[in-house]
């Protein structure tokens, strides 16, 4: 039988002696790098849900499937090399992204040199934007799966094995007699339960499966195991590549509340799970659901601790009672802006006094926040700058993500940038929104964007610090922490905190 490896190759280069950049990748609706000790795991690693979900749909059909993240294990490119030639697979995967783009072309170049007879498909939101520019480009990759592709993958491997054709396929491109063949039919995964649980078993590698190794730092516990309990968002900001690019602006889709805590209780019994982080496009967007699922996990007396990225436009206080009943203890939520002339454009309906709210009411429960605001959108000032740093220094959360906002290709902002003149580069490795800002703005310099997000996280610490409440709750917090990560945990995030401050 055909089989498939499914890969997360680590891009890394050099910051200084004894720093280095790191690309995460699978897992990350907001491609990135961060920087990390040279040769050490990062911080931040999320789960690679679309190859885990694939790899078990493939197992399901009893198809010959392996893994290896490379980002979770810290293998140099070589090392990935190695095992795809030990392996010696008839179809190798993996996503792409924009600021990585050219490697992962490399990439599949060297995997050609090393095993010349299989074939490589390439996935994720650069490739489903740019699927034959990727053909055209590179003659090593044989297909480009467009959007949500386990479907997809696992229709393409059974043809494979079976000699059929693809003409019936969706969501792909191919080369026939040379020539290019698109099918960009976009078939959303629905309803949502169809699909297994996610393979964690095989990750980061099926010889050594390990949940403590992809982490989210906004966690209390750990391990803390990554779920979805939906894919979607009915809110259209423009500069939002998941929902635009992989899921082309569809529909809104949810788990039933009885799967959801179905796989909350194999996350504890078979991963040894201390925390469930439900890393979806947005976890709060129906109350219905919210309520659903605390309702079951309190019918069933079933208690751990789990925490979201929500928003804070739909939830009310009914929803955060409930969450916080059902064992919620933390909740993250984009704020993006709070200079009105950009809101106005947000394609969400942020209400400032509705943000202020929803962060009190949280307080009240005891679920930590973490607000995130990005910078370089529209018609972005060193006024409103100060205007986002400035209400969220009054916000009563409890972290802030500071970024500037990467214009990535396939969204409508992109678009909008590229037919106004603004991007400034086309070289898709400044695309990346930890630290490099592409838009022009006529009253502002790429340099001082860049500049005022580097130091924006210490000055709003500087500001939080002199308020006793604030100091008081997050003791709180850091003892809710260290009972939940030992000391080390909290070694890491007071450490976390003097880069903040000291940079």
């Amino acid at each position: 039988m055909l089989k498939t490896c499914l890969l997360n190759p680590l891009f890394t280069e050099p910051v200084d002696r004894k720093r280095e950049r790191y690309f995460v990748r699978s897992g990350s609706r907001w491609p990135a790098s961060y920087t990390k000790p040279t040769g050490q795991i990062g911080r931040y690693i999320p789960f690679p849900f679309y190859l885990a979900y694939a790899a078990a749909i493939l197992e399901r059909a009893s198809l010959p499937v392996t893994v290896a993240d490379a980002v979770a294990e810290n293998l140099p490119v070589e090392s990935v090399l190695s095992f795809v030639r030990d392996e010696r697979p008839d179809l190798v995967v993996y996503e792409t992204t924009t600021p990585t783009h050219q490697r992962d072309l490399h990439l599949a170049r060297q995997i050609k040199e090393i095993t010349p007879g299989a074939e490589i498909a390439l996935c994720g939101p650069h490739a489903t934007t740019f699927p034959r520019q990727v053909l055209e480009e590179e003659a090593a990759v044989d297909y480009v799966l467009l959007y949500e592709y386990e479907n997809t993958l696992h229709e393409l491997v059974t043809k494979k094995a079976g000699g059929e054709d693809l003409d019936s396929l969706a969501g792909i491109a191919w080369r026939r007699n040379g020539e290019i063949v698109l099918k960009s039919e976009y078939q959303p995964i629905d309803p949502l339960d169809q699909l297994p649980f996610p393979a964690r078993h095989l990750f980061p590698a099926p010889t050594r499966p390990d949940p403590h190794v992809y982490w989210d730092g906004f966690c209390q516990h750990r391990p803390a195991v990554q779920m979805h309990a939906s894919r979607g968002c009915p809110f259209r900001c423009d500069f939002c590549l998941w929902v635009q690019v992989m899921y082309q602006d569809g529909k809104y889709r949810t788990f039933t509340p009885e799967r959801v805590v179905d796989e909350m209780q194999d996350a504890v019994e078979r991963f040894g799970a201390k925390e469930i982080y439900f890393d979806d496009d947005d976890f709060t967007i129906s109350k219905k659901q919210v309520l659903g699922i605390c309702r079951e996990i309190r019918n069933r007396g079933f208690r751990i601790p789990w925490s979201c990225m929500g928003d804070a436009v739909v939830p009310d206080q009914e929803v955060f009672d409930a969450m916080a009943d059902a064992g919620c203890v933390g909740m993250k939520f984009g704020v993006e802006s709070a200079a009105p002339q950009i809101l106005e454009r947000l394609g969400k309906p942020v209400d400032l006094d509705r943000v202020r709210q929803v962060a009190r009411w949280c307080s009240e429960r005891n679920i930590k926040t973490h607000a995130t605001i990005t910078f370089g959108l529209w018609e972005e000032s060193r006024e409103t700058m100060e205007m986002n740093l400035s209400f969220v220094k009054d916000l009563d959360v409890d972290s802030v993500q500071f970024s500037i906002t990467s214009p990535f290709p396939g969204t409508r902002y992109f678009e909008e940038m590229e037919e106004a003149g603004r991007l400034k580069s086309r070289n898709w490795e400044d695309y990346d929104g930890s630290r490099s800002a592409v838009v022009a703005f006529p009253n502002i310099s790429l340099e001082e964007i860049q500049t005022f997000c580097e130091r924006a996280p210490a000055r709003w610490l500087f500001a939080k610090i002199r308020d006793p409440k604030w100091i008081a709750r997050q003791a709180r917090y850091l003892y809710r922490l260290a009972r939940g990560q030992g000391l080390a945990g909290l070694k890491g995030r007071l450490k976390r905190v003097r880069e903040i401050v000291w940079g």
